[in-house]
């Protein structure tokens, strides 16, 4: 008889979209599962996360949960893991990616149409470094809270226009062309990107949820961030794929985050030379700025 799966997830609306995702792959393949909802420290603060000690606020109570075996395992937006994991909870499994790229949403139109001054909510460093590089007049609000809540005070008219993942919008139902606008700017490591942490020694029977192609790129996005010992406090960004040639690409930036000055990188090579010469042209760069 197959055990059933306790599927670990924060309790918003994505992420509970999210597990039910994983969940009904999960049933597909005849396991049985129980999602359990649990509220992590990121959920209750309203501050930008580089203030309240980064990314593990999102992750730790659903480590602990793994590790005390509360849960099986745990549903995670990638690009809200910490790069460096402990090695008994690995990132096991990654999903297929959806869209990579962040959205621009304002019902007053995309980024060139906006207003002289015009006020955008995102706390992400990485967000205000790319934008400011588009339109230097621009004043960022700190915006945090999940996605709707962020939709809900953009309709309240609090500030002018958000950035968010477009493949979030999607996944909720939410992303509209009249309103939401892709955005050319480099994304954060693992966006878009469904992962599944879990213990070490076990569940590596479902290898089934794991594609190859999004790992490799993923992997490559994550040693980029690792590699410059960066975190939230610093605006840095890697986006790999490959093109309709298979050949890899790799897309980076990295900005010092006081004068947001930016340096960007592209390679197309193998996986590792292209993050060997994006890591070596940055550091070089950042001596220069």
């Amino acid at each position: 008889m197959m055990k059933k799966i306790k599927i670990g997830t924060r309790k918003s609306k994505l992420a509970m979209w999210q597990a039910q995702y994983v969940e009904n792959l999960l049933k597909n393949k005849g396991y049985l599962c129980e999602i359990i909802g649990i509220t992590t420290l990121g959920d209750k603060i309203d501050k930008p996360l580089y203030d309240f000690g980064g990314k593990g606020l999102f992750t730790s109570a659903l480590e602990e949960a793994l590790s005390n075996n509360t849960i099986d395992i745990a549903v995670h937006s990638v690009k809200d893991l910490s790069v460096s994991l402990s090695d008994e909870l690995p990132l096991k499994f990654i999903l297929k990616r959806d869209f990579a790229s962040d959205c621009l949403v304002s019902f007053k139109g995309d980024i060139k149409e906006l207003s002289y001054g015009a006020t955008i909510g995102t706390t992400s460093l990485r967000r205000r470094v790319e934008l400011k590089s588009k339109r230097s007049d621009c004043v960022f609000v700190d915006f945090r809270g999940n996605l709707d809540t962020r939709l809900e005070k953009l309709k309240k008219g609090l500030v002018d226009a958000i950035v968010v993942s477009k493949s979030g919008l999607f996944r909720l139902g939410l992303y509209d062309s009249a309103y939401c606008f892709d955005l050319d700017i480099v994304s954060a490591a693992g966006q878009g990107v469904i992962g599944i942490q879990t213990r070490y020694n076990e569940f590596d029977e479902l290898s089934f949820l794991n594609d190859q192609a999004t790992s490799v790129c993923v992997e490559i996005e994550r040693e980029f961030v690792r590699s410059l010992n960066a975190s939230c406090n610093f605006p840095i960004g890697a986006y790999a794929y490959f093109d309709e040639d298979g050949e890899f690409c790799l897309k980076t930036m990295y900005a010092d985050p006081k004068t947001f000055k930016k340096i960007d990188c592209f390679r197309r090579a193998s996986p590792k030379q292209a993050l060997r010469e994006c890591i070596e042209y940055t550091k070089t760069q950042m001596l220069l700025i």
